[in-house]
């Protein structure tokens, strides 16, 4: 405990203003008593968070409130009104706990948030992390010091046992409530406090030694970020990863860059990707195949022939509209009926109404679409034409596709015609013309 103590008489400074995350429990109550006998006018908040996920809630705020007004601490309360799908989940709650905390922490103009973790927690997070798959610095557990949303987080007893929290409240007569739900074996990190970690209870010094483990990963992890980050910049320009780069590097490289690029753009929610993911998508990256894949939070990483990045997901959007004088369609393209050819390519078409069963539609891609080829015996898969035409797959849905009454693919526009593209001038009857958007 005295090296707690001493931590945070180092690292805050007069007038500091720090927000508390206090539940009522052993370990912040311990936490706010030490801070509040700092010899310095340091300016403490308190944050609670009502879960709504025992009846004891009301009772723990009722609790704390009272005591805060004895000792005229401010305190900023919140209660989640409901989780998603009626379900609660860990994730969820520390999501819009951490979110609470960082509006009170821009509100009061805040330097520091402070945590009640102890070794123990430590101890049991590294576990998990070794159970679940992490990265390097994810095996380190939780760090005593670290950033998040644009907040500086202390948790100064990572050091400190639970033992001597508890000696420290009975010495100092401090009032604290305890959690019901820590008993429960539903959840993963209460079996492994109560089954796995007694065990490490009993190794002489084991906070020291525990947070000593944690920090030779964080040095190890720090040699390693310094190499990332020299790589990196070759490799993720304008958020995109170039696909040429990332294949001269090692294939344990290529995993910690495609690592620093998720983290970059889940940030907290990282906790998201898991090693599947990141290994999916460097198979995917070093086949230099223009593809996509789902990934967690309804976002796509997707492929192109020199880029990957990830984007949100896109719907699909399908339509079937009848062909007029002109169109203007989804995509903002224009296909126009004319009179006379002005030149030929795949952007304008010639037919034979006599050959075709009308009306005409334009459509989007189908699964099996075919088109018969102008001087081939036999058609071709649509989506064959678009790989050979290197269309990317992220454009390939977009492109519009030209068919009559009976489903005859007569023109995937812009790209490829098919045999009723009539040369003769003589025999056709119908001119289209299609007109791209303009890029800006």
């Amino acid at each position: 405990m005295k090296d707690a103590i001493k931590y945070l008489e180092n690292k805050l400074e007069e007038k500091d203003v720090v927000v508390l995350g206090l539940s009522g429990g052993p370990d912040s109550m311990c936490l706010l008593s030490i801070l509040k006998k700092i010899n310095k006018k340091v300016q403490i908040i308190c944050a609670h968070v009502n879960h709504h996920t025992r009846k004891e809630n009301k009772q723990e705020y009722e609790f704390i409130k009272n005591y805060l007004e004895k000792e005229e601490i401010p305190l900023e309360y919140y209660e989640i009104p409901a989780y998603k799908n009626q379900r609660f989940t860990e994730a969820e709650a520390r999501e819009k706990r951490y979110q609470f905390f960082k509006e009170v922490y821009q509100k009061h103009h805040a330097k520091y948030l402070l945590t009640a973790h102890h070794a123990l927690d430590l101890a049991e997070t590294i576990v998990m992390r070794m159970i679940r798959g992490s990265s390097l610095l994810g095996y380190a557990g939780i760090l005593q010091e670290s950033q998040m949303d644009e907040m500086n987080l202390l948790r100064p007893f990572l050091s400190v046992s639970k033992k001597e929290i508890y000696e420290y409240l009975e010495q100092n007569q401090i009032p604290y409530v305890t959690d019901s739900s820590n008993d429960s074996s539903a959840y993963l990190r209460n079996r492994i406090r109560k089954q796995l970690l007694p065990i490490l209870e009993e190794v002489e010094n084991y906070p020291q030694k525990i947070q000593k483990f944690s920090k030779t990963l964080q040095e190890a992890n720090q040699v390693l970020e310094e190499e990332i980050r020299k790589a990196y910049p070759s490799v993720v320009k304008n958020n995109k990863i170039v696909r040429e780069e990332f294949s001269k590097f090692s294939r344990k490289m290529q995993l910690l860059l495609l690592k620093k690029y998720f983290h970059e753009q889940y940030q907290n929610r990282i906790n998201l990707i898991q090693d599947k993911h990141i290994n999916k998508c460097r198979e995917l990256l070093i086949k230099k195949q223009p593809v996509s894949m789902d990934i967690p939070l309804k976002k796509s990483f997707i492929l192109t022939r020199k880029y990957a990045y990830i984007s949100d997901k896109q719907e699909k959007k399908t339509y079937q509209i009848k062909l007029d004088n002109e169109v203007r369609l989804p995509n903002g393209g224009i296909v126009k009926k004319i009179s006379e050819s002005q030149k030929k390519s795949n952007y304008e078409i010639h037919l034979n109404s006599k050959e075709l069963a009308l009306p005409l539609y334009l459509t989007t891609r189908k699964p099996g679409m075919r088109m018969e080829i102008k001087n081939l015996n036999g058609s071709r898969k649509v989506n064959d034409i678009l790989i050979d035409k290197k269309i990317e797959n992220q454009e390939k849905d977009e492109i519009p596709i030209l068919i009559d009454s009976n489903q005859t693919v007569l023109w995937i526009l812009g790209v490829s015609k098919s045999k009723y593209d009539v040369i003769n001038e003589e025999k056709y009857d119908i001119i289209y013309k299609y007109e791209k958007k303009k890029e800006v």
